[in-house]
């Protein structure tokens, strides 16, 4: 309705002025009639321009300072991301400790096996020297009487040794 009543107004304005200039005869009249019905279009379009400006500040004042809603979600993603970036770089060192631990285990394994190969060897040149040196035992009779005769004695001596104790523990 006030937008009827604006635009009724500057016509209205306009004729007037339109019969003014019609019955004086003069020319600046009709250059007056035609500015009213310009100036018709001049306050809607500043108030349009107004309302653009408006716009386009509170555009400016989200971008520059962006809502809360925007916000928070922006927040959450800076702290993924920081997440994302200590998750990475763990990842790397339990890589590294892993491989880690593979070398060790390898450098373990082989040491093992290494150490029973050279057992194995050691025994089976004890168990040569031994059959030689029984080889040699049984060529020679005198040494095994020998050694039999001081088995007796051992035997012997215990017999002596086990007797006493036993007598004193039996009173």
């Amino acid at each position: 309705m006030m937008l009827r009543a604006a635009v009724a107004g500057h016509a209205v304005t306009a004729v007037v002025a339109l019969g003014v200039a019609a019955a004086t005869g003069r020319g600046a009249g009709y250059w007056f009639a035609g500015f009213f019905l310009l100036s018709t279009f001049y306050r809607p379009a500043g108030a349009y321009f107004g309302q653009l400006r408006r716009r386009l500040r509170a555009l400016l004042r989200e971008v520059t300072f962006p809502r809360d809603d925007v916000v928070a979600p922006t927040g959450r993603v800076a702290a993924l991301e920081n997440g994302a970036t200590v998750l990475d770089a763990k990842a790397e060192e339990q890589y590294r400790a892993l491989a880690e631990l593979r070398r060790t285990v390898d450098a373990v394994g082989l040491s093992p096996h290494g150490r029973a190969d050279d057992t194995d060897r050691r025994i089976e040149a004890l168990g040569r020297e031994f059959e030689a040196t029984v080889n040699r035992l049984a060529d020679n009779g005198e040494i095994i009487s020998g050694l039999k005769d001081f088995l007796r004695l051992l035997r012997a001596t215990d017999a002596r040794d086990v007797a006493p104790s036993t007598a004193v523990h039996g009173q």
